[in-house]
This record gives C-alpha cells, sequence and structure tokens, in this order.
C-alpha cells in the first residue's frame, strides 16, 4: 500500500542520503548505548530495552523536527541531536508522543512535503492534541489551534483547518473548565538560563528573510519562506510555553531548548554555508 495515498505530510527515511544513514547509525547507538545504561542501573532486561527503544526514537524526533525548523541545511539537525543525548540517555527524557505532536503540526505548517495536510492527517492531529490536551496541559490545544488558524490564512489555504482550529480551541477551554490548569510557575535559574539562551541563540533564525532553497518532497516546488518562519515562530512559543509552566508529565522542554539552542549554535558557527558528508 503507498503510504502517501494514506497521508500527505509524511516524509520517508530515504536511506540512500549520507545525512540520512547517519541518524539511522546514530538511533541504533543511543538505543544500545540507553538500553545499557538503564541495564547497569538494575533494571530488567525488557524494560532496559523500551528505555532504548524510546530513547531512540526521542532522538530521531528531535533530529526530524529540527530538519522542518531549518530544511536548507541538513547538517544543523545534528546539532541539536547531539545536545539531546544527555538528557535522553541519562535523565530519561524521552516524550515520543509530545514531540511526534509538533512535528506533525510543524508539518501541517510548514508544507515541507509540499502539500496540504489530508483528511487523515488532519483527524490524526485532532485527535493527537485532544489526548495530549486532556492527560497534559492545555498548551498542546492551544498550540495546535494556531497552528491550524495559520495554515487556514497563509498561502494556497486550507479553509477546513479553520474548523479545525476552532475544535481544538474549544477542546482546551472545555480541558481548562474541567480543572486541567497549567500556570506559569517559579522558575528556577537553570530554566531562566534556558529560556534566555535558546531565544537569544534562536532570533536570528526567525528574523533570517533568504528565500528558501529546499523544495517540498512531492511537488519539487520551493518551500514558503513564510509558513516555514511560522512553524519557527510555533516552536519557540511552545518551548517558551513549557519552560515557564514546566509541565514536568510532558518532559518536553529540554528537548525543545536542544533543538531551539542547536539550530541558533549552527548558525553562528557554520552560518549559510553548505556543509556535506
Amino acid at each position: 500500500m503507498d503510504i502517501n495515498r494514506i497521508t500527505s505530510i509524511n516524509r520517508p527515511l530515504d536511506p540512500t542520503y549520507p545525512t540520512n544513514r547517519l541518524i539511522i547509525g546514530i538511533i541504533v547507538i543511543v538505543l544500545v548505548v540507553a538500553s545499557l545504561f538503564h541495564l547497569s542501573l538494575s533494571n530488567t532486561t525488557i524494560i532496559s530495552i523500551m528505555y532504548g527503544i524510546t530513547g531512540g526514537t526521542s532522538v530521531f524526533l528531535v533530529w526530524a523536527i529540527s530538519r522542518e525548523v531549518d530544511p536548507d541545511h541538513d547538517i544543523s539537525a545534528f546539532v541539536p541531536v547531539i545536545l539531546s543525548f544527555i538528557p535522553v540517555v541519562v535523565f530519561g527524557i524521552h516524550p515520543v508522543l509530545p514531540l511526534l505532536w509538533l512535528l506533525l503540526t510543524l508539518r501541517i505548517v510548514d508544507r515541507s512535503t509540499g502539500l496540504k495536510a489530508g483528511p487523515f492527517d488532519t483527524i490524526s492531529v485532532l485527535l493527537l492534541s485532544a489526548f495530549l490536551t486532556y492527560q497534559l496541559t492545555w498548551i498542546f490545544g492551544i498550540i495546535t489551534a494556531t497552528a491550524f488558524f495559520i495554515d487556514s490564512k497563509a498561502s494556497s489555504p486550507n479553509k477546513m483547518h479553520l474548523v479545525a482550529s476552532i475544535i481544538m480551541l474549544f477542546i482546551s477551554v472545555f480541558s481548562i473548565f474541567k480543572g486541567n490548569i497549567t500556570a506559569i510557575e517559579d522558575i528556577t535559574l537553570i530554566e531562566i538560563t534556558a529560556l534566555l539562551s535558546m531565544i537569544i541563540l534562536f532570533i536570528p533564525s526567525i528574523l533570517d528573510s533568504r528565500k528558501l532553497k529546499s523544495k517540498g518532497d512531492m511537488t519539487g516546488k520551493s518551500l514558503d519562506t513564510l509558513r516555514v518562519k511560522m512553524g519557527k515562530i510555533l516552536l519557540i512559543i511552545t518551548a517558551i510555553l513549557f519552560v515557564l509552566t514546566n509541565v514536568e508529565s510532558a518532559h518536553l522542554w529540554p528537548l525543545l531548548w536542544c533543538v531551539a539552542t542547536g539550530i541558533g549554535l549552527y548558525r553562528i558557527l557554520i552560518g549559510d554555508k553548505t556543509v556535506k558528508l
């Protein structure tokens, strides 16, 4: 079955590309190292293997999100990957579902495949967002509603996503009234440092006005610069909200810090130079 008939925001991992082979190798290494590390802490073999699998998946999603944020530079996504090793392997920060949610949400906004999200994509993101909103925090619902709204108003708009935006907004408000209230907490020095560093480092990437060279996977047409920029803004707003509220059950902000800071560091150290493996 051709999966592209079901979803239009799927991006297959082609192993013929050097950077794709590299991330596959890194995922395998993280899986093994994380499993052995967890096993050394007197955990069972099955639990340790599951720890390794979720760790490897989290690193992959960090890489995939970074590719959405900076599509013109294949290598830049590996800086966030490197930064994520310690939180993923040592501290066990494996927010697989929240990371998957963010990846799909960004793809709806930036259209990295070149195509509008199809009905299956919309329903999948709606269901995942509703689940995370109900189980964790209204932030997921508000960000998703914003993403759908952007997609309904930006170039080549998907008008149905205005309805999806209203639905997610309603779910978010309902969640708050049901007692799922997430408020800004007293933040630690570490969180303040993380907040300031990622904002300062990531802002130049948002302000970059150069036309994108990357093309949509399915269409071969240049990506919409404004849409990608909106995706970047959505990412940093999401990261800021999770740092300020510190929703511990989501375990999301440390890896979002890795993405924003890593992309920012690459911009400072390498700039717009093309780096190939």
